[in-house]
């Protein structure tokens, strides 16, 4: 066993005594994020905030793979099939994947007046969220510490104008970050398929998905490298947002392989939240985030503090 690992079931375990220590301050704020958060994800659907993409015969849909520009009465027709016809007065674009083996077509329709909606649905999610995201991981660096707070501090991030604009600029660019990486990431798999699918190519198909793979796993790692900024923030609001972001940086200093195999060892977790309908995520998620604060910045533990809160030597 390497020290690299030892270390990492030592801070896992610290996260799982500390969850069951304070367990119910911790599940009542947990459950807050998970209501908001879901909250949000039904408003993004409804008002339609989110792209949605569907499989179409090849007979109902015959297009080769690209990228196509649709007019609004071609851009209506498409979306009345997700329910959506409404967003496609404007036009806008498709993409297109055909799938000659199932005789399908993988499409993605992406109307201009469905892009504005999205933006602002976004924004206006990343706005009611982000604070108490922050709020929620204030409470579990507080417990971390030996210290709980009451449940109502998880939303003092929306009293103070400057907190919430902290909070929303970070997760603005966490967001577009992760965006960027992905898309770039997983282009080798999508070319792939692209010219499998027009080439017949078996081996350029067998290619693409592991490529895919490859590439979700490389723009999760990159991801990674900014996301201990909203862990320096949320343990110290006072610092600006690019303060954030380079102390951040600083943290992981030469450890970023650590700290992703540390995040990646947490999919099973999230898989089994998926499964049982996220309700397992009243767990996952504080014992992820302690952990990552156990790794990133570790505060003493309680027991090795004096009642002054001094550390004993």
């Amino acid at each position: 066993m390497t020290e690299h690992t030892q270390q990492r079931r030592a801070l896992k375990f610290r996260a799982r005594r500390t969850f069951f220590r304070f367990l119910r301050p911790f599940l009542a704020c947990t459950f807050l994020l998970i209501a908001l958060s879901l909250l949000a994800r039904v408003f993004s659907v409804v008002s339609g905030g989110t792209l949605f993409y569907t499989f179409l015969p090849q007979w109902q849909f015959p297009v080769d793979t690209g990228i196509w520009r649709a007019d609004p009465t071609a851009m209506t027709n498409l979306l009345d099939l997700l329910g959506l016809g409404e967003l496609g007065s404007l036009g806008g674009i498709v993409f297109s994947l055909r799938l000659d083996g199932l005789e399908q077509v993988l499409v993605l329709p992406v109307a201009w007046r469905q892009v504005i909606t999205l933006v602002v649905v976004q924004v206006i999610v990343l706005l009611v969220t982000s604070p108490l995201l922050y709020g929620v991981l204030a409470q579990y660096r507080g417990m971390l510490e030996g210290r709980p707070r009451p449940v109502r501090g998880v939303f003092r991030w929306y009293s103070d104008l400057r907190l919430t604009a902290k909070a929303l600029a970070v997760q603005v660019i966490l967001n577009l970050w992760r965006l960027l990486t992905m898309l770039l990431c997983v282009l080798p798999g999508i070319v792939c398929s692209v010219l499998g699918n027009e080439s017949g190519s078996m081996a350029l198909l067998l290619l693409a998905l592991p490529l895919t793979i490859a590439g979700l796993v490389v723009s999760y790692c990159l991801y990674l490298l900014l996301l201990p900024a909203s862990y320096v923030l949320a343990r110290s609001p006072e610092v600006s947002v690019g303060q954030a972001f380079s102390r951040g940086l600083a943290l992981l200093g030469g450890r970023q392989g650590a700290y992703c195999k540390l995040n990646l060892s947490f999919l099973p977790w999230h898989i089994l939240g998926m499964l049982f309908y996220g309700i397992p995520n009243l767990f996952v998620i504080p014992y992820v985030q302690m952990s990552n604060f156990l790794f990133l910045d570790p505060p003493p533990a309680p027991e090795d503090l004096g009642p002054g809160g001094s550390r004993t030597l």
